[in-house]
């Protein structure tokens, strides 16, 4: 084989790594795919709530006896490495992490700015305000203590991503001839479990759960969706409060 014929996808492949460790992804629900669930008309409601900060559970599974099939299922914080793909024979090189947020490797993505307890809320207030179920939402803060009728809670349980480099079974060093004419260099799967809660603020009790799972994945190649890897976070969440709100209203439609 002439040797230029090696270098071309080569070169192609460290452009890859290099774009990929200068490119940086933050948690944007403004462009969230999907549209948000509006189940009132606006001006109707009497009712006021404030969202505070998810709390973060992502670890507990691990530890707690009930949960011992899905943690089978999901990392304990990282495992796998791209560097399989090396490796002749392997499909890919592959990584699972529990909280993306902590870690460098992605299939395409440099870093992942993400809170989740307070992104995660700050998502909730904006489906919240959209779904015109309450005169008013307000997100508290140390400074705001705002008294509501009624208060959003949220739990944050798994934000699993699972990133695939593929190696085609001919290791980085050949896979890259394909990437070039059109093959997938990789994929990304976003997992979001969340559950809520709605707390009537003078008695404490609550009044609504709900628990949602979310999984979606996304494709990449060479001239499209670098740097994506986690972009479908957002629009999980989305989901999860447009069927979290339409359950709310039909079992609490006095809201």
């Amino acid at each position: 084989m002439n040797i230029k014929y090696l270098i071309i996808p080569v070169m192609a492949f460290c452009m890859i790594w290099l774009t990929g460790c200068t490119n940086i992804a933050i948690f944007d629900y403004g462009n969230a795919q999907g549209t948000t669930a509006v189940l009132r008309e606006k001006g109707s409601a009497t009712k006021t709530i404030t969202v505070v900060p998810f709390l973060d559970q992502r670890g507990i599974k691990y530890y707690d006896p009930q949960q011992t099939r899905q943690a089978a299922a999901h990392p304990a914080f990282e495992r796998g490495s791209f560097y399989w793909g090396f490796f002749p024979v392997l499909t890919s090189g592959y990584v699972e992490k529990e909280e993306p947020e902590n870690s460098e490797d992605f299939v395409s993505l440099g870093r992942f700015h993400f809170n989740a307890s307070a992104d995660l809320a700050k998502a909730a207030a904006v489906s919240l305000q959209a779904s015109n179920l309450f005169k008013d939402v307000v997100v508290a803060t140390g400074k705001n203590q705002t008294q509501t009728d009624y208060i959003w809670r949220g739990t944050v349980k798994n934000t699993c991503y699972k990133g695939h480099i593929y190696s085609y079974c001919i290791t980085y060093f050949l896979s890259p001839a394909l990437w070039v004419i059109g093959f997938p260099y990789g994929s990304s799967t976003n997992e979001l479990w969340v559950s809520f809660e709605l707390v009537e603020r003078a008695t404490g009790k609550v009044l609504w759960t709900f628990d949602c799972r979310g999984r979606d994945y996304i494709v990449h190649w060479l001239y499209a969706r670098v740097g994506k890897d986690v972009s479908l976070y957002p629009s999980l969440m989305r989901q999860a409060m447009n069927a979290a709100l339409y359950d709310l209203s039909k079992k609490i439609p006095e809201l």
